[in-house]
């Protein structure tokens, strides 16, 4: 239990930093790559305004808004009507030739965009006063290039600072969790400890149960004696079961192929007098030839748990009861439901936690039974899904075969 919650800390701290590293460096990235764009923009409309005069420093705009472009490979050609290219000033463009450059200022004449790009080369145009088209480029390759640099600077930055983190991480959940796996370990030798030395004395009372009722024959004194015995060997039993389960040790509960069939006709055979006796409609529908790999022991507890639990807590008007095992796409299906009291206050997302009672139940239990079930689950690798619709409690259990 303590090796899942490390590793479910490890995971949400380091899903944590990847959310912080992969926004924060994102957020810087989209910024430059939203400056570039901008920039290339405003020096388009720029080099738009000034025309073919050949003046860098951006006079085509008034002194407080000028644009410098001497940083700036660019060029810039007038088209008439015609298509024919009138006026250009290709001196501050040496990543092409001249021949490229007409090229280039056809092929954007001709685009129904008024702005776009080329691989690095993007242009805008605009039709001015005198009828004519002004197409503008220039070339962002040493700024993109300087951004991908960039991206790949940050990327790798941050892969380094993500795995630091995780070695720091890992290192301190294992100073962090120490104590509390040291608290754990005691608890579960408490456990196993007051297990074995309750057995004894509860043995003895057992024997001398029996021996007061061969003199004095039994009374509702004696059987509530044997009732409250008899509930406390469940409890011990079920506390140990708990125990070794959250231990993580598959050698304890070793895995194989079994007959579901066979475990399940056998502990029907046990419970159904007892359904009988409290006047609950049992019923239930077994695919036959039902096989699966997991513990023999354990699934066997796991159905026991089930029945048991809807023999205690079934209610209603019409009390019943409904067991359904079955085989789908590779997968076995056990499906257990029981009607309830419609005023159960039963919460489905606590009902498999260790010690839960229902607000409204009355009845007799030590709340472990269905924690035990949620850890026998889990160890097959096992889904639940628990569903109260009106007056029925419903689960559904999904093991791989």
């Amino acid at each position: 239990m303590i090796k899942k919650l490390r590793r479910k800390f490890i995971l949400i701290s380091m899903l944590s930093v990847f959310l912080v590293l992969f926004t924060t460096v994102g957020i810087i990235n989209i910024s430059n790559y939203v400056v570039i764009n901008n920039n290339a923009n405003d020096a388009l409309v720029e080099v738009i305004n000034q025309g073919t005069k050949d003046d860098p420093r951006g006079g085509g705009r008034p002194e407080d808004r000028r644009i410098d472009l001497r940083e700036e490979h660019y060029f810039i050609a007038v088209v008439n009507n015609n298509g024919e290219i009138i006026d250009k000033n290709y001196m501050h463009m040496f990543m092409y030739s001249e021949i490229e450059c007409n090229e280039f200022i056809l092929n954007a004449y001709n685009a129904s965009s008024s702005n776009g790009k080329y691989d690095y080369l993007r242009y805008k145009k605009e039709v001015k006063s005198d009828g004519n088209t002004y197409i503008g480029f220039i070339d962002t390759k040493d700024k993109m290039n300087e951004f991908n640099r960039y991206l790949l600077l940050s990327f790798l930055i941050s892969i380094g600072a993500y795995l630091i983190l995780f070695v720091l991480i890992y290192i301190g959940s294992k100073l962090v969790f120490k104590s509390t796996e040291e608290a754990y370990k005691n608890q579960k030798r408490f456990i196993t400890n007051a297990s074995h030395e309750l057995k004894t004395p509860l043995t003895i009372i057992s024997a001398d149960i029996d021996l007061i009722e061969m003199d004095n024959g039994k009374n509702e004194w004696s059987e509530s004696i044997r009732d409250q015995v008899k509930r406390l060997n469940e409890m011990t039993n079920q506390l140990v079961t708990l125990s070794k389960l959250e231990e993580e040790d598959k050698s304890r509960f070793p895995l194989s192929d079994f007959s579901i069939n066979e475990v399940f006709n056998k502990a029907v055979e046990t419970f159904e007098p007892s359904f009988k006796k409290e006047g609950i409609k049992f019923s239930y529908n077994i695919m036959s030839n039902i096989s699966m790999y997991g513990n023999k022991y354990l699934i066997d507890e796991l159905i026991y748990i089930f029945l048991d639990n809807s023999l205690k807590y079934t209610a209603g008007e019409a009390k019943s009861s409904y067991f359904v095992i079955s085989e789908e796409k590779n997968k076995v299906i056990f499906r257990f439901s029981n009607t309830i009291s419609k005023d159960d206050e039963v919460d489905v997302r606590q009902i498999t936690d260790r010690f839960y009672r229902s607000p409204s139940n009355k009845k007799e239990g030590s709340g472990v039974g269905l924690s035990i079930a949620k850890e026998i689950i889990d160890y097959h690798n096992g889904k639940i899904n628990i569903d109260k619709n009106n007056a029925t409690l419903s689960f559904v259990i999904t093991f791989n075969k």
